[in-house]
């Protein structure tokens, strides 16, 4: 008999499609209560197609992840301006102009300079980033100055192109993470949690951002070392720091693993494939002004920053202005120790690599003064890859952050923020003693 119909499921997915085209398509970032409404629902729509997957296929659940990835193809992002320094970005390269080169007040004020492709109204979409450096390494640089080579006068294909190559790499991801929890004797049906999360679907394919080709490259290294290809595992690390600058917190857990002769050939694969990739942006402006806009993140931005909220109001009380400059950089070595601590606690008590970086990428997402919500997709890539939930309850919650944007402007609301870090917090902690408790019994049992 022909399998019967299952009307909740697809129901399920035909209202996901509806919440994902109105977020896409026409919702603006500052209509906090139809944005929200509509998160909400999609992502009520998810977890039940997660309580589902026991009537999904594992093609299935990756071919429903690229269609719900697709339906943004045409899209041009509403809740974020980053893309608009992308398209910026490209078209300098495109126009033999290193990005880290000049500010981009500079090509307005003299628009002798101006490059084709480099105008005022492009100008006056960058919002923050009119007057700070860029800060994206060059794989994403190279996505840019493909955009720019197909489409140097069109800002909506420039977009189209830049999401195609995210959507190629996400749909990567997805062909390879059910081989990777299958080789971690987890059920490969666990992909789902990546695969459909609205924040990783909304975030890195409707918004732009280039976590997708960082998360891509990820996992490869993940698979590379998981079979003990450590050439392969350089490499493929290399791309991930290539696409964002992250991924270099792994490494001391990652080298602290690797050992002898293979230590040595992850290594200089690992320096080669970077000094290479690196090497068309490598010039004096490259290294001020990567540093200019990074001192940026802990020096004067803040944003969702739960953890750091509470110092700065003590600094308030105790000195009577926002230390945000000492903070800053106390939360740098705070979180350097923390993940130095995690790194030599993850490698003597053997726990496997994805926890570890689930923990360490969780500790800099905590203590970071800019955390706005596609910041935790790493979390919520190596959340999938072990039995930890915390990540998907930040993914919601998280969202609230778009209840600060107006018509005119932003300004935090500190209650949705203070639910979100104690929930967060609270939830994983939870998890991390349950974990325990079970590692426990696992070593008492006859």
């Amino acid at each position: 008999m022909p399998r019967p119909v299952n009307l909740r499921l697809w129901s399920a997915i035909a209202f996901s499609i509806v919440g994902y085209v109105l977020i896409g398509y026409i919702l603006k970032r500052y209509e906090t209560v139809p944005l929200l409404t509509a998160y909400m629902g999609v992502f009520l729509f998810y977890l039940y197609l997660v309580y589902q997957k026991v009537n999904l296929s594992i093609k299935q659940i990756i071919g429903l992840g690229i269609f719900f990835r697709l339906l943004f193809l045409l899209s041009v992002p509403a809740l974020s301006n980053d893309f608009y320094r992308f398209i910026w970005d490209g078209r300098l390269w495109f126009n033999g102009i290193n990005p880290f080169a000049e500010l981009p007040t500079f090509y307005v004020g003299y628009p002798e300079n101006a490059p084709n492709g480099i105008t005022k109204e492009l100008f006056s979409l960058l919002g923050n980033s009119q007057i700070h450096y860029t800060v994206y390494p060059p794989i994403p640089q190279f996505i840019n100055w493909l955009a720019a080579w197909l489409a140097v006068n069109s800002i909506h294909w420039s977009a189209v192109i830049i999401r195609l190559s995210h959507i190629i790499a996400e749909a990567g991801t997805l062909f390879i993470l059910p081989k990777l929890l299958k080789s971690f004797t987890l059920d490969e049906k666990q992909v789902i949690w990546y695969a459909l999360n609205p924040l990783i679907i909304i975030e890195l394919t409707g918004n732009l951002h280039h976590e997708a080709l960082m998360i891509f490259f990820m996992v490869l290294f993940m698979a590379q070392w998981q079979q003990e290809k450590y050439a392969g595992a350089g490499f493929s690390l290399a791309m991930a720091v290539a696409s964002k600058l992250l991924p270099l917190m792994f490494l001391p857990y990652i080298l602290l693993k690797v050992k002898g002769m293979k230590r040595l050939v992850f290594i200089a694969v690992f320096s080669i494939s970077l000094l290479i990739v690196f090497a068309p942006l490598l010039d004096a402006s490259f290294f001020k002004g990567m540093e200019d806009s990074l001192l940026l993140y802990y020096q004067k931005f803040e944003f969702n920053a739960g953890i750091y909220y509470l110092f700065r109001e003590i600094g308030f009380w105790a000195k009577g202005y926002n230390m945000i400059a000492l903070i800053g950089k106390v939360f740098v070595w705070l979180a350097t120790v923390l993940i130095l601590a995690i790194s030599i606690t993850a490698y003597i008590k053997k726990w496997k690599p994805a926890e570890a970086f689930l923990w360490i990428s969780t500790i800099f997402a905590l203590f970071s003064l800019i955390l706005h919500p596609w910041y935790i997709a790493l979390v919520i890539l190596f959340s999938t890859l072990t039995n930890y939930r915390f990540s998907i309850l930040w993914s919601f919650l998280i969202m609230g952050t778009y209840a600060g944007y107006s018509a005119t402007g932003f300004s935090e609301v500190y209650p949705t923020v203070a639910i979100e870090f104690i929930s967060v917090i609270g939830f994983a902690l939870f998890e991390w003693k349950r974990q325990a408790n079970a590692r426990a019994t696992l070593k008492v049992a006859p």
